[in-house]
Order: structure tokens, then sequence, then C-alpha cells
């Protein structure tokens, strides 16, 4: 369903991005139509290319955005902390003990102990 909404989302940013450089490309057509100069055609276009290029930026951080949000919803849905097993249920490993908890985010990596410190 969140993938659903996230094309829906992006279909309608498209049609913003369209519709702001259609606007953009007339208003340069209309502004180089009065324009006394060659310079102030040129002019004209090169504000017709930034606004396009404005629409296109535009149009590409709100499908950033759409992708950030759909990734937030996908973690909040399945929880942030460790896998979930089926129905909910912690996982297990082959001897029926659940399975150590993940740990916390910037806490380093672990390194099993030393020689001599070993389990057998």
């Amino acid at each position: 369903m969140q993938a659903v909404k996230e094309k829906v989302k992006d279909g309608v940013s498209a049609a913003k991005a369209k519709t702001k450089i259609t606007r953009a490309k007339a208003e340069e057509k209309a502004e180089a139509a009065t324009a006394r100069s060659h310079a102030e055609r040129e002019l004209a276009h090169e504000r017709g290319k930034a606004k396009v290029a404005a629409a296109k930026m535009e149009l590409h951080q709100d499908k950033a955005l759409h992708r950030e949000e759909a990734i937030e919803h996908r973690i909040h849905k399945h929880g942030a902390t460790g896998c979930l097993g089926c129905h909910g249920h912690a996982r297990h490993n082959k001897h029926g003990v659940a399975a150590a908890p993940a740990p916390p985010p910037g806490a380093g990596a672990y390194y099993p102990p030393t020689a001599g410190a070993g389990h057998y």
C-alpha cells in the first residue's frame, strides 16, 4: 500500500513540475517577444532555463522526500530494534533461546573475547 501512495505522490509532483515547466516556457516566450534587443532575448532564454531547472530540481527533491517517508513508514511499521519472526514473535535460535538483541546504534563493533577466555 505504501508503494502505491509513493507512486501517487510522485505522479502529483510530476504533474506540478510539468505545469511549472510549461508556465516557465510560456513566460520565456512572452518575455522574448517583448524584448527589444538580442541581449534581452538571451537573458529571457537564460531565465527560462533557470526556471525549468528549478522545477526539475523541486521534482527531484519531492521524490526523495516521498522515498524518505516510505522508508520511515517501513521502519516504524516493522520496528527499529531487530527482526521479528512470523506473527510478531521474537526469533529464537536452534536451541529455543531468544536471539540476543541488536546493539544500540553507535555502540561500536563487537569483538570476541581474547584468547584464553574462550568457551571451551
